[in-house]
């Protein structure tokens, strides 16, 4: 409300004398000439949407589509590592699939009491905590996929010992 009230002096050089819930009574001196206000702009133009990058992509970096489409079947199939609810406390999520990661490659968590737009947040948050690719959050399922990087990292190490070993 003040700050209603601070444009409303301002656009039109007036005072307000009087404030009271939701009544404004504004002077604007006996010398106003209604053909010398001020003119406010009208905005005729709506800002675009911002547009968000898809949180789950058709296929998943580094696979081919039959693969992504496999690895979704076989999460849908996949026990659920956790049962999310709606007002939940989510403290323990990113730990427990930071460990379920260490031996599977696909994990199911079921958000079926939660709604469609907090599903897909608690993919992204997972997405950037626990390094992972979101495959499908559809029908309160988030597929999560560890991604390639833990392979990546193996083979690393293993050319650096194969390296270390050679030389």
């Amino acid at each position: 409300m003040d700050n209603v009230c601070f444009h409303l002096e301002e656009k039109s050089g007036g005072k307000i004398t009087y404030r009271h819930i939701n009544i404004l009574i504004l002077y604007r001196g006996r010398n106003y000439d209604p053909q010398n206000r001020p003119v406010i702009p009208l905005m005729l133009w709506k800002p675009y949407a911002p547009i968000y990058p898809k949180l789950v992509k058709n296929i998943a970096d580094g696979l081919t589509f039959e693969e992504t489409k496999e690895m979704r079947n076989r999460g849908l199939h996949s026990p659920a590592l956790m049962k999310l609810t709606r007002n939940g406390v989510y403290v323990n999520v990113v730990a427990r699939v930071r460990e379920a990661f260490e031996t599977e490659e696909v994990i199911r968590l079921d958000c079926t009491h939660v709604g469609a737009s907090d599903c897909k947040r608690i993919g992204v948050k997972l997405r950037d905590l626990a390094p992972c690719v979101p495959n499908l959050s559809k029908d309160g399922q988030i597929i999560l996929w560890r991604g390639k990087r833990d392979q990546e990292r193996n083979s690393d190490i293993s050319d650096a010992n194969e390296k270390s070993s050679g030389t």
